[in-house]
């Protein structure tokens, strides 16, 4: 007969009589008899699930997934707004001096300053009027008059404007090149430049004390503005260069050819530059008119006479590249001879083009998406100008066919808050809208 189970004591068979349970020993198993289980009832389980351990890969996606939602929604927002642009104003620039043919050819403006050049070699420059309106897309009275500053080389035109903090950089288009260097704090602080046997020159960029240019059969750079005796060194390319950059050491040169070739200033360039990309291919050669390396150098933002804008691949570069983001729908530019305005706004978001078609354009930089103008927002702008020289109008720049192509195009970011202003220039028109608005 089995023993009776007692609460709180268990039978030891072996020497058949009852003990407490406290006393039990831990290993004793010889209890063949029932007895009472004080542990706690394990529930069904079905019921019952051990807690799963949050490993990051099961909460990552669900993170990215938000953060990448949130971004594309921001992104989205961004494109509408920009898309809506209607704020904006004009101006019909009064040239001082008797004569047909006066035409921009050049525009770059600071917070403080901004600097113009026209078809017959002079720079000219304006300040901002302490006394106006921040608001620089409502009231081009922020600004004064335009102030001829000197003849950098009559009948020829300022082929190239650069500014930085502290200067500005006016550069002729010549047999023989003439550099104007200007403070930007100090006007009357100006150095001249000769540099005999360098002619044709079309572009330029500036950083910091040194300049680069761009002209016939190569690429020049001066290391210091500031020398005394200033160190010129000749980039040969082979071929007119028509669009230059540069980047902390690196200096890139878009040719007539349509190859786009890179320095590095830090080794010596007897064997020539490094060929990162040709035009050629199905589309056939054409010109290179631009060029600037976004997102710290990984990519350049390329674009060619024919009309062909795109983003290509700095780590990947081989002549036959393929962009890995187009821009479609900018008209050829050859008509224009390549004059035609190309930006980038300065957080990298954008691209901006005026077309031979008299029209501006711009595009997502980082998908190529366009940005299309609501329907009906188009209104075609006064012609001609009011003879007052400023005008406020509530057009999109998108949507608008103007009365001459923008040779020159700038975005900077507003000085009275958030956002962003666009300027272009053509013919004798400077134009600005406050981006979004």
């Amino acid at each position: 007969m089995p023993p009776r189970e007692l609460p709180g004591f268990y039978f030891d068979a072996e020497r058949n009589r009852y003990f407490p349970l406290t006393s039990r020993p831990p290993s004793s198993s010889g209890n063949n008899s029932p007895s009472v289980n004080l542990k706690p009832k394990v529930q069904d389980s079905k019921q019952f699930q051990p807690p799963r351990r949050r490993h990051a890969l099961w909460t990552c996606p669900a993170r990215e997934t938000t953060s990448a939602g949130r971004t594309r929604e921001t992104s989205a927002v961004r494109h509408l707004r920009l898309a809506s642009t209607s704020r904006g104003c004009s101006e019909s620039v009064r040239w001082p001096f008797v004569g047909g043919g006066q035409r921009i050819c050049a525009f770059k403006t600071t917070s403080t300053r901004q600097f113009l050049g026209d078809a017959h070699g002079w720079l000219y420059s304006r300040v901002a009027s302490l006394s106006s309106d921040l608001d620089s897309c409502d009231d081009m009275d922020r600004w004064t008059a335009w102030t001829p500053e000197l003849s950098l080389a009559p009948h020829s035109e300022i082929s190239a404007l650069c500014t930085t903090s502290t200067r500005c950089v006016a550069v002729c288009f010549d047999v023989s090149t003439k550099i104007c260097v200007q403070d930007a704090e100090v006007p009357d602080r100006t150095q001249l430049l000769h540099l005999p046997t360098v002619r044709d020159v079309r572009a330029a960029s500036l950083q910091g004390r040194a300049l680069v240019l761009g002209a016939a059969d190569k690429a020049v750079l001066i290391t210091d503005l500031d020398a005394s005796n200033n160190a010129v060194r000749m980039l040969p390319t082979r071929s007119d260069v028509f669009t230059v950059a540069h980047q902390e050491n690196l200096i890139y040169a878009g040719t007539r050819a349509g190859t786009v070739l890179r320095f590095d200033t830090r080794v010596n360039n007897s064997k020539g530059a490094q060929v990162l990309f040709e035009s050629g291919g199905v589309a056939g050669r054409s010109s290179a008119v631009f060029a600037q390396p976004i997102h710290g150098g990984e990519q350049l933002v390329l674009g060619y006479m024919d009309g062909r804008l795109g983003t290509y691949d700095l780590r990947f570069a081989r002549p036959a590249a393929q962009p890995v983001v187009t821009y479609a729908g900018h008209p050829s530019s050859l008509s224009c001879s390549g004059r035609l305005g190309l930006a980038l706004d300065p957080s990298e978001r954008f691209l901006f083009a005026a077309g031979a078609d008299h029209r501006l354009r711009a595009w997502a930089l980082n998908s190529g998406a366009p940005v299309v103008p609501p329907t009906g927002s188009g209104s075609p702008p006064p012609s001609p100008l009011p003879d007052n020289g400023d005008a406020l109008h509530k057009i999109n720049p998108f949507a608008t066919l103007f009365t001459t192509p923008f040779v020159s195009l700038q975005v900077v970011d507003a000085d009275d808050g958030p956002g962003q202003v666009l300027w272009a220039c053509g013919g004798s028109e400077v134009w600005c809208w406050r981006l979004g608005l």
